[in-house]
């Protein structure tokens, strides 16, 4: 649609291509980047990388990118959408929403790495003018009885009250780094995490690592179990982390005893009141 390779990023930047909805065309795309920012996000988190040459493989059910521990699902695939950064002029952004419009992948790259977005202009099925289309994931929070309505409010203006808070805070400032297990339907991955830094607004909590980032709103996270279980071959503390419904939404492990030793004694401190 767009043979001039030199034309494709202007462009860009008063149209949105719509492309079909699968995964197999990305192989080239993604091999011809010198680097991306690839985000991952649902109504409860969101996960972003920073992946230079990205590597990634192509099988049955999707794409996998084995440095980030990601793997995306091509049944689960809504709508393939690619327009200019909604920020930043110099990039040019690739969303791939969910079925369900609960889930999102969001892969950000330099406008001026025109041969690999060249590759994404061969499969355009549909031009749309820029501001027509309404993209992003649809954030309707769970009904909650008074209780937990409750809970969520006190989560949203005092977030450091959440538990999950103070154990991520703790958690954080250990050399031993932590491990980010999520499964959903459009995206699952395993990664490892090394926070440098983090923050909370409004009940939203951040970690910052060097070339990763991770966003919890904790006003979604009612419930943690947590154990002693070996991953990867070592004794490690879990801690899983479950909605109001009762779903679980990611487990958190860290090498060693010391962060389920921290949660024990702070679910002793609830339980007794103190």
């Amino acid at each position: 649609m767009h043979p001039d390779a030199n034309s494709i990023t202007g462009a860009l930047s008063n149209e949105v291509w719509e492309l079909p909805p699968k995964l197999d065309g990305f192989v080239d795309f993604f091999e011809k980047l010198p680097f991306c920012w690839i985000q991952v996000v649902n109504v409860e988190m969101a996960y972003t990388w920073l992946s230079r040459s990205p590597m990634v493989l192509s099988h049955e059910s999707g794409l996998s990118f084995p440095e980030l521990g990601l793997t995306l699902s091509d049944f689960e695939i809504g709508s393939v959408m690619v327009w200019r950064h909604p920020v930043h002029a110099g990039m040019v952004r690739v969303s791939l929403t969910s079925s369900r419009r609960n889930e999102q992948v969001l892969v950000d790259a330099p406008a001026w790495a025109e041969e690999a977005i060249s590759e994404l202009s061969r499969n355009v099925l549909r031009v749309h003018a820029l501001g027509d289309i309404a993209d992003g994931i649809e954030r309707k929070s769970r009904k909650l009885c008074d209780c937990c309505s409750k809970q969520r409010r006190k989560t949203q203006l005092e977030g450091e009250s959440h538990p999950l808070y103070h154990l991520l805070s703790v958690a954080s400032s250990s050399e031993k780094g932590l491990r980010i297990d999520i499964e959903g339907e459009l995206f699952s991955f395993s990664t490892r995490f090394y926070p440098l830094n983090h923050d909370q607004e409004d009940g939203k909590m951040t970690l910052g690592a060097s070339r990763s980032s991770l966003t919890l709103d904790l006003s979604e996270f009612f419930r943690a179990v947590a154990q002693i279980d070996i991953v990867e071959e070592a004794r490690c503390s879990v801690i899983d982390c479950y909605h109001s419904y009762g779903d679980l939404l990611l487990s958190v492990s860290q090498e060693g005893a010391d962060l389920y030793e921290l949660w024990s004694s702070m679910a002793k401190r609830a339980g007794s009141g103190g």
